[in-house]
């Protein structure tokens, strides 16, 4: 008889606080950095990687089948929210840069009634669902919808639409109208939140929301207007998640430890990044004082370690992980953020192994690729 955990055991039992056959890990990396890893294992599907890496998690999204996206002769896009964009370049990849932010001249919140909002049902949840099916034909894993904070959280969309200098400005001066934009926001999140769940709630995990509200030394906004501008969207929205069975995971770059109380009060249960290069981000503290409210994701740090540092250094690094974080449970390993580009396959496959996930195909592969 087989007793061994599937991905998606291993992650409730992290989830309940309970520690597993092993920590368990999730994977998250640009599209260049996962061609490069594709091309040093010789392998041609990003799901066969995932597989190989022994990911516990899986990510799938719904398909936008919505007014046809807006294509500018500058190469420019206009996303669904009325954000122009365009793709800037960089040695070896590209990321997306804001042209224009459609609201940059309101001047009254009542004007928010006229902006053409994007809807919940421009997304199909039927495609995710069919892509969970597909997946539990196989083997049954954890499933993050990411759609709650990727290409932005509640803050996040609201500055893309308002500019982040002016919306900063407002938070100060005119609050009403941050407040109102990070309100329509919500309704939208909510939304698309009671759709999604409706057709797969029963087979999510958690809800992957996100808002950056701190740079590397500190917070972007005071405590004070956090609380009272930005922290109540929230609230509401992991209210309605967990009415529909499910848990949040709320992503922020940074120094976040001041916002750690306040984040457990509104709802957070799992904390993800985990910066711990930043400022007041020691682990084994946070671990302390934390670890029996919140389960925590990532910490496995993009900048330094997995680029720069040796596949030794990123096996030391991985251990030191799994000794605080995963300790009586409540840990899944993963990046701080999207792996990039720059970062050695072997420092990526070293941390996989180190954590006891990474199949005997790459292993093998892997000591072949080494002789």
């Amino acid at each position: 008889m087989n007793n061994e955990l599937t991905p998606r055991e291993r992650v409730l039992l992290a989830l309940a606080h309970q520690e597993t056959d092993r920590t368990p890990v999730d994977f998250i990396a640009t599209q260049e950095a996962m061609a490069r890893l594709k091309k040093h294992l010789g392998i041609g599907e990003d799901e066969a990687v995932l597989t190989h890496l022994g990911i516990d998690v899986r990510h799938p999204r719904q398909s936008y089948i919505g007014p046809v996206i807006s294509r500018h002769h500058d190469g420019s896009w206009t996303d669904p929210w009325g954000v122009r964009r365009h793709s800037v370049p960089y040695e070896g990849g590209a990321y997306e840069e804001i042209l224009r932010h459609p609201l940059a001249d309101l001047d009254d919140p009542g004007g928010l009634a006229e902006y053409p909002w994007p809807r919940p049902d421009w997304w199909d949840p039927s495609a995710l669902r069919d892509r969970i099916q597909r997946l539990d034909q196989e083997t049954p894993y954890a499933i993050a919808l990411e759609e709650f904070g990727d290409p932005g959280g509640i803050f996040e969309i609201s500055w893309y639409l308002r500019g982040m200098e002016q919306f900063l400005i407002d938070m100060i001066e005119q609050p009403a109208i941050p407040y109102a934009i990070m309100s329509r926001v919500t309704d939208f999140y909510i939304g698309m939140l009671e759709r999604v769940m409706a057709v797969v709630g029963d087979r999510v995990d958690f809800i992957w929301t996100s808002d950056d509200i701190a740079h590397q030394q500190g917070p972007l906004v005071s405590k004070q207007l956090w609380k009272d501008l930005i922290a109540p969207h929230h609230e509401r929205l992991n209210k309605r998640v967990h009415q529909l069975g499910c848990r949040v995971m709320y992503h922020s770059c940074g120094a976040v430890r001041s916002f750690l109380p306040e984040l457990v009060g509104i709802g957070t249960d799992v904390l993800d990044v985990l910066q711990f290069s930043a400022a007041g981000m020691d682990p084994l503290e946070i671990k302390e004082s934390f670890g029996n409210k919140l389960v925590f994701h990532g910490g496995m740090d993009v900048q330094s370690l997995l680029p720069f540092g040796t596949e030794q250094e990123v096996r030391q690094g991985t251990r030191k992980l799994i000794r605080i974080l995963g300790k009586g449970g409540g840990y899944i390993l993963g990046p701080t953020h999207n792996i990039q580009v720059d970062t050695p396959p072997e420092n990526i496959i070293a941390m996989y192994a180190e954590a006891g996930s990474l199949t005997p195909t790459v292993q093998s592969a892997r000591t072949i690729r080494t002789r």
